[in-house]
């Protein structure tokens, strides 16, 4: 047998040397090398975890936004179906065009606003404009397809008015302007009123029919004179959250409207 197989129990002491020092080199770049491998897959997992979570963040944002959509248009539908509820038995008495407010003015919040119906959908200027709550106000100027409307709440406003429960006290209605209140004046001393009634139109206009619900009295009040009283109203209609109103089409007035009218002229 070959005195040089590299079976042999007795080695040189070079080759012992030799051995000696190549081991821990052989050993320490094995260890580099399994600690390099180690780090790349732990940064492409770590890469990996971040392109997931960044998945998952879009996709919860996507969902959260498909969300609020379905709320808004849950809402939506509820409005309308109320607005069609309150429209339909109200068709033997008068034409109703739907609108959408599209603008408001937040220096004029509570002066005017602007729907998306104007003269392709037969709307005119002073035409009466309401809510399923209530009084609205009235249209006051018009292009193709919107229209203005002046709120009741504007302070140039005055609408005839009486008390839904006793037909006796008549008044005017009045925005104040700069809130969503009103204020009822020229109220008889005598007049059977109190806090909570009532008030509607008294249609003794040619702009609103008769016996639209404006207001309910939250206060009232004696002028000085002692002669009139004057009381303040909460609208009916919510001013901050209206979204659909409908207009009122072919009102026709009745004769003594028309003759009160000819005479305040």
């Amino acid at each position: 047998m070959s005195k040089t197989s590299i079976h042999r129990e007795n080695i040189t002491l070079l080759e012992k040397i030799i051995r000696d020092s190549y081991t821990p080199l052989q050993s320490g770049v094995s260890g580099v090398k399994y600690n390099w491998d180690g780090w790349t897959i732990a940064f492409a997992n770590k890469k990996n975890q971040s392109r997931t979570i960044e998945s998952l963040k879009k996709q919860n944002n996507n969902l959260v936004m498909q969300n609020q959509k379905l709320l808004e248009y849950r809402a939506e539908a509820l409005r309308l179906r109320k607005i069609l509820a309150f429209a339909e038995p109200k068709r033997d008495e008068y034409n109703l065009i739907s609108a959408r407010v599209v603008a408001r003015n937040s220096q004029n919040w509570y002066k005017y606003l602007v729907i998306d119906q104007g003269q392709e959908a037969g709307v005119v200027k002073d035409m009466a404009v309401i809510s399923p709550q209530g009084l609205v106000g009235r249209v006051g100027s018009v292009s193709r397809n919107s229209a203005q409307v002046i709120l009741i709440t504007d302070r140039e406003t005055a609408v005839g008015a009486i008390l839904q429960k006793t037909r006796e006290t008549r008044g005017i209605v009045e925005g104040l302007g700069n809130s969503s209140q009103l204020r009822m004046v020229n109220i008889p001393y005598y007049s059977k009123i109190e806090k909570g009634n009532i008030v509607v139109t008294s249609g003794l206009s040619k702009v609103y029919p008769k016996g639209i619900a404006i207001g309910k009295i939250s206060k009232v009040t004696k002028e000085p004179s002692g002669l009139l009283l004057t009381a303040q109203l909460k609208p009916m209609t919510d001013f901050d959250k209206l979204e659909e109103v409908l207009v009122i089409k072919d009102y026709f007035p009745p004769v003594e409207a028309l003759e009160e009218d000819a005479a305040d002229g």
